[in-house]
């Protein structure tokens, strides 16, 4: 089976006047369908610079990035757009929404993009509402939903277009334990079904629960945490 995620020896370094910061040193990681992935660290340790180059934000100065066995050297940047729209989904801690849609028009934006015919996103859409207990709350605006709310809308118009690689930065911060906990059994569940890959950045313990496996990143080196935790 080809793993969905297969990075190899990945460094990153930037330079800050004289100084050169190695955020990423000689980082592997391989990641097969359907597994989900918890990443922890103190601030400045490189979880970002880790998700970046993930989501094709950043190219590395080394190593090799695999997506679904695709070698991502080389791509222009146009051809990285492309990838990132149809085969990675984004949740950070603040994902923006459109304020002039409703929470069903924000979850169905990227499937439009894609060339989506707007009923057939919309109706897409709703079942990822669904799916997340905010069916009620499809013709909300932003400014009518709580943060917690719009963090779970951001979780749906994340998974909607199926994609093979969710990349989450404290997806259940402004979360309610509850809720939380509830979140993340869908998602989880989602990348079973679907074969979707999860990286998640949280400090939430819970949220490491919820995952197959657990690193932690300090200093730029990825190391396996003492434990594997496992979902509930």
């Amino acid at each position: 089976m080809t793993p969905v995620v297969e990075i190899e020896t990945l460094e990153r370094t930037f330079h800050v006047g004289p100084l050169a910061v190695h955020a990423l040193r000689g980082v592997s990681l391989r990641i097969m369908p359907g597994e989900t992935v918890a990443i922890d660290g103190p601030s400045g340790s490189g979880k970002s610079t880790l998700l970046n180059l993930l989501g094709l934000l950043d190219r590395p100065d080394a190593g090799t990035y695999r997506l679904d066995g695709r070698d991502l050297a080389g791509l222009d940047d146009d051809e990285r757009t492309v990838i990132r729209n149809r085969t990675i989904g984004f949740v950070f801690q603040s994902s923006p929404m459109l304020p002039r849609l409703t929470a069903e028009e924000n979850i169905a934006v990227p499937l439009v993009y894609r060339g989506e015919r707007p009923y057939r996103a919309r109706r897409a859409a709703r079942r990822m509402l669904g799916r997340l207990g905010l069916e009620t709350f499809a013709r909300h605006r932003p400014h009518q939903l709580s943060g917690g709310q719009l963090q779970r809308v951001a979780i749906a118009r994340a998974l909607v277009g199926q994609p093979r690689l969710i990349l989450a930065d404290e997806p259940t911060a402004s979360l309610d334990p509850r809720t939380a906990a509830e979140t993340m059994r869908h998602v989880r569940e989602h990348c079973r079904a679907t074969g979707a890959v999860l990286v998640l950045i949280s400090h939430d313990l819970a949220d490491h629960a919820a995952t197959d496996r657990r690193y932690v990143i300090d200093a730029g080196r990825l190391q396996p945490a003492d434990h594997v935790a496992t979902a509930p």
